[in-house]
């Protein structure tokens, strides 16, 4: 598999911003987060969130974090937030994305989904990396870091898999 990407180490950093609960039972996560979004966009909520951003990494972040229920595998959040050390305003969160090694595959919007499966159930089996989470397949996560889609300057957008060295 051909498909571009780099190994990046990074050290822990704080996010802020909007979150929404939802599962991968019955392909809810997939109506939710793009829900999410179009809810983030509609009520221009980027105007109250961008001016939060004041450190490392600069940019818009979409972040899965999986097992946020121990009954239930398959709850997840989904946070749309920037890096920031700021107080978080009503309506928002915070979230610590842990430390770890991140295969970053640059992308496009319309190509991020595909980016994510492919880097997911092609790359990565062929790669000398690990992912640190498992259970794409069944919605059922067993999740050591989320996974996180970046928005950056000039139209930069990653998609970044937590990996370990096989």
């Amino acid at each position: 598999m051909n498909l571009p990407f780099r190994v990046e180490k990074r050290e822990s950093f704080r996010v802020v911003g909007y979150t929404v609960q939802t599962t991968n039972k019955g392909k809810e996560g997939r109506k939710a987060v793009p829900a999410q979004w179009d809810e983030f966009k509609q009520k221009n909520l980027q105007d109250i969130l961008m001016p939060l951003m004041n450190q490392e990494p600069y940019g818009l972040f979409g972040i899965s974090v999986y097992n946020t229920d121990e009954t239930d595998s398959r709850k997840f959040a989904h946070y749309i937030a920037v890096s920031s050390s700021a107080q978080t305003q009503p309506g928002m969160n915070e979230y610590t994305v842990p430390a770890a090694d991140w295969a970053v595959f640059p992308c496009t919007v319309d190509t991020i989904g595909k980016t994510e499966v492919e880097a997911i159930t092609k790359w990565i089996p062929k790669a000398g990396y690990k992912a640190l989470n498992a259970g794409y397949i069944t919605g059922r996560m067993k999740s050591a870091a989320p996974d996180i889609e970046f928005y950056g300057a000039d139209g930069l957008v990653e998609v970044w898999i937590a990996v370990r060295e096989k």
